[in-house]
């Protein structure tokens, strides 16, 4: 498993996305929108000093895990927002984590150690 370790700083992201595209073959867009929507949050919501992302791609499967030490943070237990019926209605913000939830195949957590363990699992093709 390939390892980075990233400050929680926005302008990090793409130290991410390249260091995501070392373990695929291409872009995938799923991924990336996934890897952008964990790490932003991280650093704009945990107060973290550092945020370690794991990743590793035995095919067809790409296993991420992001790892930081801000505030415990379960996002599975985040309810799913009510979307709005038109996009005149839709508020910027807060959909993040859903997106995450849907588009990953598989999502696990844990807290240990002081550290937020988020295991993202993804079906590539």
């Amino acid at each position: 498993m390939n390892s980075i370790t990233l400050q929680p700083e926005i302008n990090e992201l793409k130290k991410l996305n390249e260091f995501i595209l070392t373990e695929l073959d291409e872009e995938n867009i799923h991924v990336k929108l996934i890897a952008e929507e964990i790490f932003v949050n991280i650093v704009n919501y945990s107060k973290s000093e550092f945020i370690i992302i794991n990743a590793e791609y035995e095919k067809p499967t790409l296993t991420m895990e992001f790892i930081d030490n801000g505030f415990e943070f379960n996002p599975l237990l985040k309810e799913d927002p009510v979307l709005p019926d038109n996009l005149d209605e839709a508020q910027i913000g807060g959909l993040g984590i859903f997106l995450t939830k849907d588009l990953a195949d598989e999502l696990e957590y844990h807290y240990e150690n002081g550290e937020n363990h988020l295991i993202i699992i993804k079906k590539v093709e």
